[in-house]
């Protein structure tokens, strides 16, 4: 269970030491990944190897042009993330503007190469018709993941988006929840309902949770 874990240290206070401390816990608990802003990604890499490493994008907002996406994700792999999540251009969903969502899950998933992607959705502001169609164009730029939120939002991940997110992709791409996840019993919740991955900022006190059930 834990290995489904991506260790969330995305505070605007996170110093060089809590990366150096949370590293260490990924390889010691066995979490999926390390979910780091760019900046820190190499400094992750002197504890992790890089599948073990996650960079996030346009986080947590997505306001910003393509073309310093590009950069953002270019820099992340060239310093050697394994992973990226990804903020979708939110704008550009809410204006019905899919031409534009899709160039830039075509680019990015070009510049980011064999990068594991993971597009986050933010599934708080959007519409069924809107979660549905951000599957779909995933999928088909070969996207391996949709993630339900930042965790910046009024809410989280929830079993009901987590549940329309596994229909809509009906196995062509993975979904990760994200969002509000404190504990054991939510991680476990999500999990029984089809995610693959469960991103947390409290994955050492869940991590404690599973070692102490151990004991019981």
């Amino acid at each position: 269970m834990l290995s489904k874990i991506d260790y969330a240290v995305l505070k605007a206070t996170t110093v060089p030491e809590l990366v150096l401390k949370s590293a260490e816990e990924t390889k010691s608990f066995g979490f999926a990944t390390l979910c780091v802003f760019p900046k820190y990604v190499e400094l992750a890499r002197t504890v992790l190897p890089q599948e073990k490493v996650c960079a996030v994008v346009a986080f947590p907002l997505s306001a910003v042009p393509l073309a310093l996406k590009l950069k953002e994700v270019e820099y992340a792999v060239e310093s050697g993330a394994g992973e990226l999540d990804v903020v979708v251009n939110l704008g550009a969903v809410k204006e019905g503007n899919w031409r534009e969502v899709e160039q830039e899950l075509k680019e990015i998933r070009r510049v980011a190469s064999g990068a594991v992607l993971k597009l986050i959705a933010e599934c708080c502001y959007l519409r069924e018709s809107e979660k549905k169609t951000l599957c779909l164009l995933a999928v088909d730029n070969g996207w391996d993941y949709l993630k339900t939120s930042t965790g910046y939002r009024s809410c989280g991940a929830t079993p009901e988006d987590v549940k329309f997110l596994v229909s809509c992709l009906e196995g062509k791409a993975k979904v990760k929840a994200s969002g509000g996840i404190r504990d054991l019993e939510s991680v476990k919740r999500f999990l029984s309902l089809g995610a693959d991955r469960v991103g947390t900022s409290s994955a050492r006190s869940i991590a404690e949770e599973v070692l102490h059930s151990w004991k019981v």
